[in-house]
């Protein structure tokens, strides 16, 4: 069963890339997801607290990984999908919002470091990105939902965002108490 299983994604591996090759690369959609994710970095590059550069940069980190753990699932689970690929063999970091995510969660957390705020700004730009972005990435076909909708989209974000502030807060403490 398992050699099967591992023929199977073999296969479907050999599919997506010649796919990648013939339909991606260098394609609009390819330059697009491309230039979303530079200018996205630019942004936080040059708005990153160089003050708090480690304490933010952390925060960037477990944003990272949280969003990409949260794609790999709804990729696995065939929750959604995303049709285009920067390069196909790294699925959770290389969609259209592998890096907008992430820094816009980094930046909500640089800049309201208080719960009651953080929890405002959250709501309002997560609602911004679950019922402008998301339709527009999947009206524009770079993401396709099959058992997932907006407002999944909406309290996952927002979750993942909680989570972010708890765990970077956490590390935070812990490190401010160790000195």
């Amino acid at each position: 069963m398992f050699d099967q299983l591992q023929e199977g994604i073999r296969k479907n591996n050999k599919i997506e890339w010649q796919y990648w090759l013939d339909n991606d690369i260098f394609s609009l959609k390819w330059w697009i997801i491309v230039l979303i994710s530079v200018v996205f970095l630019l942004i936080f590059l040059a708005l990153i607290d160089k003050q708090r550069i480690k304490l933010i940069s952390i925060a960037f980190l477990v944003t990272f990984i949280l969003v990409a753990i949260v794609n790999e699932g709804g990729y696995f689970f065939g929750l959604w999908s995303y049709p285009h690929q920067f390069v196909p063999f790294l699925k959770n970091v290389n969609a259209v919002d592998f890096l907008t995510i992430p820094v816009i969660l980094t930046l909500l957390y640089q800049f309201f470091s208080r719960w009651k705020y953080f929890l405002i700004a959250n709501i309002i730009v997560l609602l911004l990105i679950a019922y402008v972005a998301v339709p527009l990435f999947v009206y524009f076909k770079f993401y396709v939902l099959y058992k997932w909708n907006y407002t999944l989209s909406f309290v996952t974000l927002f979750i993942v965002s909680i989570c972010v502030k708890v765990m970077v807060d956490w590390i935070n403490k812990r490190a401010k108490q160790s000195y």
